[in-house]
């Protein structure tokens, strides 16, 4: 009688652990599907769909200077230099840009500022501007029109080009400010006049931005 009753305990002992390790099999398995599913979901996003939006229609989407911004400042400029224009009863005056200066902590694209004002101020056929930016690339082109392949009455030659008298600058400041998760953002931006003759500045003008922002958890 013992001897049938020690010869079954091995064999109960045999079928638990095969049940206990068909149990892991099956668990170890619907780990392995839930974790390819979740790495197909989790997976590399692009963005793949998109909608035109008005670019005159305010949004932030984060806390960095944006086209918003942007525009905000070029339109207080713009106003103000046709005021000053308007004011002083100028004929076209004749303007170059200077160097922008960015002294914020940001890379902000402040030669896609200028070109917001200038092509305003151009289109109003109150301003001249002289693109500095050309001067290498025209010298080029005087020395070849000069080299006999181009026809003399035609050529371009040297000592034609128009003197700025005004320089226009622009520098942009910041300032951060940030408790618990309040966020203040302020920007300044400052664009000066100058006289090339006297060195005078003869108009300034700035528009001042602040925005606030609040700290959200983003999550799936």
């Amino acid at each position: 009688m013992r001897v049938g009753m020690t010869a079954t305990v091995p064999f109960l002992e045999m079928r638990q652990v095969r049940r206990t390790m068909k149990t892991r099999a099956t668990q170890l398995a619907v780990l392995a599907i839930a974790a390819v599913g979740l790495s197909a979901c989790a997976g590399p996003r692009a963005f793949t769909r998109g909608t035109y939006e008005d670019p005159e229609q305010i949004a932030m989407l984060d806390d960095r200077w944006n086209q918003n911004d942007m525009q905000l400042v070029a339109k207080k400029i713009i106003e103000s230099l046709q005021a000053w224009k308007q004011r002083d009863a100028l004929d076209k005056p004749v303007v170059v840009l200077e160097t922008p200066r960015n002294r914020t902590t940001e890379h902000i694209d402040l030669q896609a500022l200028y070109d917001h004002v200038k092509t305003a101020l151009i289109n109003s056929g109150q301003f001249t501007f002289l693109d500095k930016a050309a001067r290498q690339e025209i010298a080029k082109e005087y020395e070849y029109q000069e080299s006999g392949y181009v026809d003399p009455n035609e050529a371009t030659g040297m000592g034609r080009q128009r003197a700025a008298r005004f320089l226009l600058g622009l520098v942009i400041t910041s300032n951060v400010q940030q408790v618990g998760k309040d966020k203040l953002v302020y920007y300044k931006a400052t664009f000066e006049l100058t006289d090339i003759e006297t060195t005078e500045i003869v108009w300034t003008g700035h528009k001042e931005i602040t925005k606030a922002f609040k700290k959200k958890s983003i999550g799936l």
